[in-house]
């Protein structure tokens, strides 16, 4: 019986296939870079071009490259996204349907198999040909499937579970697919595991809908709270290390950030507002939250969460992503500590290089908001 790859892509593991994906994806991130590669567009109905990252532009360099994306797709008539959030949940949410394929130039495609989707990271040139051609060939990988067995504790989340199985098993799963059998996760919480799964030199990941034979297991009921520790340049940070929380205990920080695609969607804001409830911030910690998408910041605030965050002294951003902030709202200053949902831990991610930054769970910055301390 053939993978979910397989079957999507029309071929067999280790052969080589020519596909033409139904949406591609370009953002203000690191995909931009194919703007300047491209120099036509085979289907500009299929290619949507997202602000996402710098959202509102918190330096000239940032701006200049939403002009540029602006323009690419006003000359070619291709879509042109912005103030909706993170593109990519966007496009999961209000576009894409099962059974499809989706091309972009970051590395979290792979949260669109949580809805029977196909989502696939290239590198920037290979996007440019993509967009030129509308065709795109790859070598279809082998598959690893995954059996998630019991239920998490109430002390740890989804995200919690991606760092701890990829602290065992990231080796196994390079440029691999994965199918994940995970029934005892919501869908938000399968979301979050694809997408960090993905990000660590996985080719992608799915949802299966029943056990696998001959697979990795894993214990989620066994799973704690865990820390994405700092590392050192952009292009490791798919190797960055994973430890359990209690390692870390006491670090003294300085700021929180609740977003992205593992902090910011309405459930996550939801469980940040119920821990926070009745509880003060601590002196001198700067909290910022950043609902995901534009339609989880309305839902916010239509369920008075945005102003509970405010009330106690969180700063609110614009929806989008922010895991990635050299200058503006959120950056670190010299020597600061973070912690943050999101999963860039790289020097000078989230503000000038002598920052130092930890990604957790909700619940682990929601703590630290009021304690200072991871």
């Amino acid at each position: 019986m053939s993978t979910f790859i397989e079957a999507v892509l029309g071929g067999a593991a280790g052969s080589v296939v020519t596909i033409e994906p139904d949406v591609v994806v370009m953002n203000d991130g690191v995909s931009h870079a194919a703007v300047d590669e491209i120099g036509s567009v085979a289907y500009p109905e299929k290619v949507y071009v997202v602000y996402d990252h710098d959202v509102p532009t918190g330096r000239p360099e940032a701006a200049a490259i939403l002009r540029k994306n602006l323009l690419f797709a006003q000359k070619y008539g291709c879509h042109y996204v912005q103030a909706k959030g993170i593109g990519y949940l966007y496009l999961l949410h209000e576009v894409v349907k099962p059974g499809q394929i989706v091309v972009g130039g970051g590395s979290h495609a792979s949260i669109f198999g949580a809805n029977g989707v196909l989502g696939i990271n290239v590198s920037v040139p290979e996007l440019a040909r993509l967009v030129e051609t509308g065709r795109f060939s790859t070598v279809v990988p082998e598959t690893v499937c995954v059996n998630l067995k019991g239920a998490l504790p109430e002390s740890a989340s989804a995200m919690d579970a991606a760092f701890a199985f990829l602290r065992k098993n990231r080796e196994a799963l390079q440029k691999k697919a994965l199918e994940v059998y995970a029934p005892s996760l919501t869908q938000h919480e399968k979301e979050v595991f694809l997408s960090i799964v993905g990000s660590t030199g996985a080719y992608t990941a799915s949802i299966r809908s029943t056990a696998a034979d001959d697979a990795l297991s894993f214990d989620l009921s066994s799973v704690v709270p865990m820390v994405m520790l700092p590392c050192d340049e952009r292009k490791n940070q798919k190797n960055a290390s994973f430890a359990e929380k209690a390692t870390v205990a006491g670090t003294v920080l300085h700021a929180g950030q609740i977003g992205g695609y593992t902090g910011g969607t309405i459930e996550d804001l939801r469980l940040a507002a119920s821990l926070l409830k009745g509880k003060k911030l601590a002196l001198g910690f700067r909290l910022s939250i950043c609902p995901a998408t534009s339609a989880d910041y309305i839902q916010a605030c239509e369920e008075g969460l945005i102003t509970q965050f405010i009330d106690y002294g969180a700063q609110i951003n614009a929806a989008g992503d922010h895991s990635e902030i050299v200058q503006g709202a959120g950056a670190m200053g010299a020597n600061e500590v973070l912690l943050t949902t999101g999963l860039y831990t790289y020097t000078g991610a989230m503000g000038v290089p002598s920052a130092t930054i930890y990604s957790a769970s909700v619940q682990s910055v929601a703590l630290a908001s009021v304690s200072k301390e991871i």
